[in-house]
């Protein structure tokens, strides 16, 4: 037969629903009708929820549950794997994209990291499916799997502390996320309400789990849709002072290729973090299949897994979604309500195609908390120290395969990064308490030097309405080129009132220009001191902000070159890296402070979120910003500044 032949007819075979769709019947459509309906509840507070997890906005969490849904069924040998968002993917998309994403990336170019890595993973996926290395999920031994999945699940829940808490917490590897938690919730720096929402949701989720469990074991009783429609509505009415998704688009995702890495340096990144999404989503979705085809009595091709799998991410990534993989929970759900062929999986992405379309404006004051509480749910199982107590009794060997693989996991899960971003923009970035940083995008002078001033002060006294007494006033001057004598009165004015109130006012990336102005001035050994400032924001935050205020004093020549450190005009330092500050960036005051937005003509000094690691330090974009996040009432403010540059 001519080659071409033989090509179609072997690419014809990948399409695995050929195979079945020939004899399938009412029954079978019924049952998947059945099944894709009642894990389509399921599914869709997990694929909002399991987007936090991969820090893109909550809707790119349902796009991850249409199309790579419907592509899957075309080539699965699987009946009852269901794929889409889940929580370890998860985790992993989000430690490999902030490993590539540069400290000053938008939210727009982050996702475009996510859905390359969605492309690029799914291509690997299709690339070893094709090579027949399908095989090598046979090489890994099951202890190494059980102590990484049940780490990863500690590291999730451990992520989502800063929700249940409703404060920002620093994190680290996952014993120092934990501990920073703890410290928090001891010394009683805690939004109660958000504590009590997310421990509430729990508690309604795991009493109506029991319960059908005890008097109706086979009726699904959707514990996880029940808390996201009752929490909703109390919010919507109730007006909880705690962060909500807001608004999500309507409408469905349109297809485009995301951008692909120009240097080869680049695209190295790109391929190995791909290459570890790819290995993690086969061996999640293969150990879900091979359950399922034991149980359930047919045979599955690992091979054809991977293809299948591959080709879901590939055009996952074309249409807005981030890589997916099997979902353990909702495929056991499906092979309990009988779901006997993969169509359930079309059945699901239809009813999130109507979600899509109609129904997104009902979650806006879903709040965050109530999904931290899904994820603590979903999570609970997963978390299996029993399979360590039984190879510590059977074999030494394979605990010590387990316990490595798990402290391993635990211990070095994501090291911290220093990046800073406007709250504007990363509405779920963390901040320290009693701190503000702030950020002025223009030069200081006679025409707006007061404005700075009144903005910055109103800041304050929202902190301190909000219980949390300011104590430092970072600012970093990445932006001011000059200080004219107007501006220098007002700034002494400030800071003297900032001193008698005992805060601490502290100066970062500082220009040459700007130090040598405010050196002739004499404000700079009078008002700030040398001791005062510091080269970068990290630093200025780990080691200014860590002390009490101190009085304004020259350094010496020991401690230069670690304060008192002035940086020549062009590329700026931020955060121990290296950054150009473009002169021509908008003049704009912008922020967000965390829950729901509301807009107003107020003017003011707008809060910068601080995240570290996969989390933003502090520094606005654009403006005047500052890094609050109370977790109280928001305010969005947006007030174009009338000076010049």
């Amino acid at each position: 037969k001519p080659l071409y032949v033989r090509v179609l007819k072997g690419a014809l075979r990948k399409f695995r629903i050929l195979l079945w769709i020939r004899t399938y019947s009412r029954v079978d459509l019924a049952a998947d009708v059945r099944a894709g309906l009642t894990v389509s509840v399921v599914l869709i507070p997990q694929a909002i929820a399991y987007a936090l997890l991969v820090e893109v906005d909550p809707v790119i969490g349902l796009y991850a549950s249409f199309i790579p849904l419907i592509v899957f069924t075309l080539f699965t040998t699987s009946n009852h794997v269901s794929v889409g968002p889940f929580a370890l993917i998860s985790l992993v998309v989000a430690s490999v994209a902030n490993g590539i994403a540069s400290p000053d990336r938008t939210d727009a170019e982050y996702l475009q990291i996510v859905l390359t890595l969605s492309v690029l993973s799914g291509l690997l996926q299709l690339a070893m499916g094709l090579l027949g290395l399908g095989i090598i999920a046979s090489f890994l031994a099951d202890p190494c799997v059980a102590g990484f999945t049940t780490a990863v699940a500690l590291i999730i829940m451990s992520s989502q502390l800063k929700y249940l808490l409703g404060r920002p917490i620093g994190k680290g590897s996952m014993p120092e996320t934990v501990v920073n938690g703890l410290r928090l919730f001891f010394t009683g720096d805690v939004n109660w309400w958000a504590f009590l929402v997310t421990v509430s949701a729990f508690l309604m989720m795991y009493g109506i789990k029991r319960s059908g469990q005890r008097f109706l074991p086979k009726v699904p009783l959707f514990e996880q849709l029940v808390a996201v429609i009752f929490f909703t509505a109390v919010n919507y009415a109730a007006d909880i002072p705690i962060e909500a998704i807001g608004l999500l688009p309507t409408g469905l995702p349109s297809p485009q290729l995301p951008h692909f890495p120009a240097s080869v340096a680049e695209l190295g990144k790109y391929l190995s973090g791909s290459a570890i999404i790819a290995f993690t989503g086969f061996l999640v979705s293969m150990s879900m299949a091979r359950i399922f085809s034991v149980k359930h009595g047919y045979p599955i091709e690992s091979n054809q897994e991977l293809i299948a799998l591959g080709f879901a991410n590939f055009f996952g990534g074309l249409f807005n979604a981030f890589p997916v993989s099997g979902s353990f929970s909702r495929s056991a759900l499906v092979s309990s309500l009988g779901g006997g062929t993969p169509m359930h999986g079309v059945v699901q992405a239809g009813v999130i195609v109507l979600v899509l379309l109609w129904l997104t404006p009902l979650f806006r004051t879903l709040p965050f908390a109530v999904l931290a509480a899904i994820i603590f749910a979903a999570l609970q199982s997963l978390v299996d120290f029993s399979t360590a107590k039984l190879l510590w009794r059977s074999s030494r060997a394979d605990f010590a395969l387990w316990i490595i693989a798990f402290l391993v996991t635990a211990i070095f899960d994501v090291q911290a990064t220093d990046i800073f971003r406007d709250v504007t923009r990363y509405p779920t970035a963390e901040v320290p308490p009693h701190v503000l940083i702030c950020r002025f995008d223009a030069p200081l002078h006679f025409a707006n030097a007061e404005f700075f001033a009144s903005s910055l002060r109103k800041r304050l006294r929202v902190m301190a309405a909000q219980g949390d007494e300011p104590t430092h006033v970072l600012m970093d001057c990445s932006s001011i080129h000059t200080i004219d004598a107007s501006a220098n009165q007002v700034l002494r004015n400030l800071i003297s009132e900032l001193h008698k109130n005992d805060v601490a006012f502290i100066l970062t990336n500082t220009r040459a220009h700007f130090r040598e102005s405010l050196a002739k001035f004499g404000t700079l050994d009078a008002f700030i001191g040398e001791n005062n400032m510091f080269l970068s924001l990290l630093d200025a935050l780990e080691n200014g902000c860590s002390r009490p205020r101190q009085p304004p004093r020259k350094t010496t020549p020991d401690e230069s070159d670690e304060s008192a450190t002035s940086i020549d005009d062009g590329d700026r330092s931020e955060g121990g890296r290296g950054r150009h500050v473009d002169e021509d960036e908008d003049e704009e005051f912008t922020g967000l402070e965390r829950g729901r937005p509301s807009t107003g003509n107020n003017g003011g000094v707008a809060p910068a979120p601080v995240e570290r690691t996969q989390e933003v330090r502090a520094a606005s974009d654009d403006g005047v910003s500052s890094t609050r996040a109370q977790g109280l009432e928001s305010v969005q403010i947006s007030v174009r500044h009338q000076g010049t540059m």
